[in-house]
């Protein structure tokens, strides 16, 4: 399975959010090896990681699906549910992890930066599923739908052929 490294040059919080974020969640620090996230877990917490790496795996893989850094967020709400999924620190992480009455409370509180989170959770999410389906190119997409119509089988006749 193919990496992929999210875009870390954006920056999605600002300070002003982050004040936020810390505000309202709980702020915590993990050693490099551990887990966030395990299989079949239970928790539906948010993570926003504020420094440090943390890369999402399959339950057989040793290759990571994904690897995170400074500003990207995870959760189970947006990528480990029914999935054998599970989230490992790279290196020692700082992150802020948000409960679900967190997580409510921020959205009552600040909608702004609760649509931000949901957003970053969200592409996240489609990544994950959809590695391949994000073309690198027009290109690419007129040339596998090319190759589809020129590999097309001719059909039998079917019940309303006139030839038949």
């Amino acid at each position: 399975m193919v990496s992929l490294a999210l875009n870390k040059s954006e920056t999605k919080f600002e300070t002003k959010d982050w004040n936020k974020l810390e505000r309202s969640g709980r702020k915590l620090k993990r050693n490099e090896g551990r887990f966030l996230i395990r299989p079949k877990h239970t928790n539906r917490d948010v993570y926003i990681i504020r420094q440090g790496n943390v890369a999402i795996y399959q339950q057989d893989e040793k290759t990571p699906l994904a690897v995170l850094g400074p500003n990207d967020v995870l959760g189970n709400r947006s990528i480990f549910v029914h999935q054998n999924l599970y989230a490992k620190a790279i290196t020692d992480v700082e992150l802020i992890q948000l409960d679900q009455a967190s997580y409510r409370s921020l959205y009552l509180a600040y909608p702004e930066l609760a649509i931000k989170l949901t957003t970053e959770l969200s592409k996240l999410k489609l990544k994950l599923d959809f590695p391949d389906q994000l073309p690198k190119s027009i290109f690419a997409v007129l040339k596998k739908n090319t190759k589809s119509l020129l590999n097309k089988a001719p059909t039998k006749k079917g019940r309303y052929c006139h030839n038949c």
